[in-house]
């Protein structure tokens, strides 16, 4: 049995005697009702949680089937493609050139979405890995592109998925840069962490968009793909417990060229 005890003091004429006044409620069946409320909201509770995993269970299932199989079937459409530019003469050439980078964009989208599922999939495994070497693998990518590297070996904690962020870098530095445009990469040491700043002489970012260029893809005003690898990029340096931003590479300068600075949490011990 449940109940409640409410009581308050009463003093006799005088103040000389004090008396209490005690009032007992029977709650017992509100207390009941409480719990039955309790288990019918976690057993409805059980029920919504096992219903959202089976749901996305499915839903990875569907993803795999359509990265998998779309993934091949571009495969197939550019291999054919090449085979078009070889036989074709004229216009027609121009129009099979158009259609095999419009296949090659789709399977960098398909390979992107699928490192950011791998991403979202489960809790990071770092491991210290050699920057040094990740850098100089990802510039040997560029041969026909100027770029310089200034740093020392360090040890930081990543995964094998640390070379998308030059590759990224980098190649959106190729993109946008234009013509002769040269990137410049440098790695420095920072209480505890590495900084590693990737800049190039290109047109730059804008002030007014430094902050939002990590989160272009998340908008709507964007080109199929856009701003994908830099939602990739940003995705990888949070992972990897560090901080990234843009920069002008000329201070107080956004037209000639931009900065990206991120960082790397340095291994130890």
């Amino acid at each position: 049995m449940w109940l409640i005890a409410e009581g308050r003091s009463q003093r006799a004429a005088g103040g000389a005697e004090c008396r209490y006044r005690v009032a007992l409620t029977d709650i017992t069946e509100k207390r009941h009702l409480e719990q039955s409320l309790r288990e019918r909201d976690a057993t409805e509770l059980a029920r919504i949680h096992r219903d959202l995993e089976s749901a996305h269970r499915e839903a990875n299932l569907y993803l795999d089937i359509l990265t998998h199989d779309i993934g091949n079937t571009e495969n197939v459409s550019n291999l054919y493609a090449e085979l078009l530019v070889d036989s074709l003469e004229g216009e027609a050439v121009g129009y099979v050139k158009k259609l095999q980078r419009s296949v090659q964009k789709s399977i960098e989208i398909l390979g992107t979405v699928s490192k950011i599922r791998r991403i979202h999939a489960g809790p990071p495994l770092l491991r210290p890995t050699d920057l040094n070497a990740v850098i100089r693998a990802e510039i040997g990518h560029f041969p026909n592109i100027s770029i310089s590297y200034e740093g020392v070996p360090r040890q930081v904690l990543a995964d094998d998925l640390l070379p998308e962020v030059f590759t990224n870098l980098i190649g959106n530095a190729v993109k946008h840069g234009g013509p002769g445009v040269a990137v410049a990469v440098r790695t420095e040491e920072e209480d505890g962490f590495v900084r590693v700043t990737v800049a190039d002489t290109g047109r730059g970012v804008p002030d007014g968009q430094k902050e939002e260029i990590f989160h272009r893809y998340e908008k709507k005003q964007r080109g199929v793909g856009e701003g994908l690898g830099l939602y990739l990029v940003q995705i990888l340096i949070g992972r990897y417990g560090g901080k990234i931003w843009v920069e002008d590479r000329v201070p107080g300068r956004s037209d000639d060229g931009a900065a990206f600075v991120f960082t790397l949490r340095e291994a130890r011990g």
